[in-house]
């Protein structure tokens, strides 16, 4: 199940993480664009997607050499990528945040928002790096305590 959990976690940044969609008004066709976290987006760093890609490849190569050597503690170590992994969640929503309350103010961009009923909001590929990172930290922490036992 880690294994699995780990190249979710490689996968997840290649996916969609956040969203926009407009409705059609008037003259204006509706529109939808959907972004990676690997994409340069504007006033959003890249740096969450690549920590978790980073965190995703370590995590699959400490798992796959733990299996392969037989060597728990080996496996159990991918806890700390996983962290990291949930830790780019994090601060891809922290940014996004930021994003947010530099326009909640703009008067042009609240009329544009109401007048277009443009909504945004995270994707798929968040979603599955979160959980990918939840479930790779149960099975290393799962890991850990069988190994104590």
């Amino acid at each position: 199940m880690g294994l699995v959990a780990a190249l979710g976690l490689v996968l997840a940044p290649l996916l969609p993480w956040v969203g926009v969609s407009q409705r059609g008004f008037l003259f204006i066709a509706a529109q939808s664009r959907q972004w990676t976290a690997l994409d340069d987006l504007p006033e959003i760093n890249n740096v969450p997607g690549w920590l978790a890609l980073g965190s995703g490849v370590i995590a699959l190569g400490l798992i796959t050499a733990g299996l392969l050597l037989g060597r728990r503690t080996l496996a159990a170590a991918a806890a700390l990528p996983a962290l990291s992994g949930l830790a780019a969640c994090g601060l891809f929503v922290l940014q996004l945040k930021n994003y947010q309350r530099e326009y909640e103010n703009d008067l042009v961009a609240r009329v544009a928002q109401a007048v277009l009923d443009i909504k945004g909001g995270l994707e798929a590929g968040w979603f599955l790096a979160l959980v990918c990172g939840l479930v790779l930290l149960g099975c290393t922490l799962g890991q850990m305590v069988r190994k104590s036992r």
